[in-house]
């Protein structure tokens, strides 16, 4: 019995016998006198292939016939794709037209855009100019939809409408931002750190003028608040006899230096400006960048006994930092400033140096005095050191290693 409609095979749906003759007697008749038949299944052609508003080239291959079950109606609002036809469409272009890459349920479907990716690169249109305008109006039909079918942004441009992105767009944007990040961070954290460290550097530099010039007004004794301490040099923002801090803060109170001269750039808590004329020292050990040496009673003079390359001044240090918080010292931690990379530290002939750890030469520790130091060191002589020989002192004593 003879029937119009599609017959279905194992690679998917086929022309029935009329719509086959009808498609034939169509190209012959466009390849010969352009003249199409009046009958209606002609005429069904005609208008199917005028829904892509592209000529038809006379010399098309009949081995390259369109399928038209897959052209049968334009996609609009009002009839759009089937779910599974979606799905397939999202995963093909996801993957780059990747057939293979679709779901096994998604493969007749795949097998269908294949067919019109062929149509638009295999060549079957003689024209170039007409496949490359078939190939752009069909991604702009495709974007189209994809406006009207998925949620999108859309972002107003001044003089040209408007941007769409859908939110897969959006994420794989935010994706390569986030890795960007990811990389340049590091680096952006590296350069603040170099240029903090050279900030602090030049401040360095004018604190040794300014102690210099000091100097030379103050009979060559360095800057000093009071005559000696009381109980303890460590109450900052007390009074003169008992803060160290106010034997620096003299330069700014003699307008030798300014606040922003003994503020380190790492420090988030240093005070730029002075905010009272009559202070005598900062207001907690918060606001301190610097350690200034600790002055013998009677003051310290810059005379031939005294060795230049006396430490005057450095990075604060982290020692009193735990002291006056009541916290377990560290006895070589380096200066919370500059990510505890490291120290500047400046001396007595007015050079300044960089130390990765605060011991200088002959074991001399940044943060501590002699006597400390001594005893720190019986006590490590007496314990020794692990060299990797030493055993548990029994099943009970708790002893752990790499």
């Amino acid at each position: 019995m003879t029937t119009n409609e599609p017959e279905q095979s194992d690679g998917g749906f086929q022309l029935s016998a009329i719509d086959a003759r009808a498609v034939d007697g169509f190209l012959d008749a466009r390849e010969h006198d352009g003249q199409v038949a009046n009958d209606s299944q002609s005429q069904a052609v005609q208008r199917l292939l005028s829904l892509l508003d592209t000529p038809v080239a006379a010399e098309r291959d009949r081995g390259s016939r369109i399928d038209l079950t897959t052209l049968s109606t334009r996609r609009t609002q009002s009839n759009p794709l089937s779910e599974l036809d979606q799905a397939a469409l999202d995963q093909w272009i996801d993957s780059g037209c990747d057939l293979e890459s679709l779901d096994s349920t998604l493969q007749p479907q795949g097998q269908t855009l294949e067919g019109l990716r062929e149509l638009a690169v295999s060549g079957t249109l003689s024209d170039p100019s007409a496949k490359a305008d078939l190939i752009n109006r069909t991604l702009a039909r495709i974007q189209s939809h994809i406006d009207a079918q998925q949620s999108v942004y859309a972002i107003p441009t001044r003089g040209r409408g408007t941007m769409r992105f859908r939110v897969a767009d959006l994420i794989s944007v935010a994706a390569v931002l986030l890795i960007v990040a990811s990389v340049a961070m590091p680096i952006f954290s590296r350069v603040q750190s170099t240029s903090q460290q050279i900030a602090c550097l030049g401040n360095l530099g004018t604190v040794a003028d300014a102690f210099g010039v000091y100097a030379n007004s103050n009979r060559d004794t360095l800057p000093m608040a009071t005559a000696g301490f009381g109980p303890t040099w460590m109450n900052v923002g007390s009074t003169p006899d008992q803060s160290n801090s106010a034997n620096l803060y003299t330069l700014i109170r003699t307008d030798h230096a300014t606040l922003g001269d003994l503020a380190c750039p790492s420090n988030p808590n240093a005070q730029t400006e002075k905010l009272d004329p009559g202070a005598w020292d900062w207001k907690s050990v918060e606001e301190l960048s610097y350690s200034y040496r600790i002055m013998p009673k009677g003051g310290l003079k810059m005379h031939a006994s005294i060795p230049v390359r006396v430490v005057l001044m450095s990075d604060r240090s982290p020692v009193t930092l735990r002291a006056i918080r009541g916290l377990p010292i560290i006895p070589e931690e380096n200066s919370p400033n500059h990510n505890q990379s490291g120290q500047h530290i400046l001396k007595l002939d007015g050079s300044t140096q960089w130390l990765t750890r605060p011991v200088l030469t002959g074991n001399d520790n940044l943060w501590l005095p002699r006597p400390i130091e001594q005893v720190i060191h019986q006590i490590r002589n007496h314990l020794g050191v692990i060299e990797g020989n030493e055993q548990p002192d029994g099943p009970t004593d708790a002893f752990v290693g790499p």
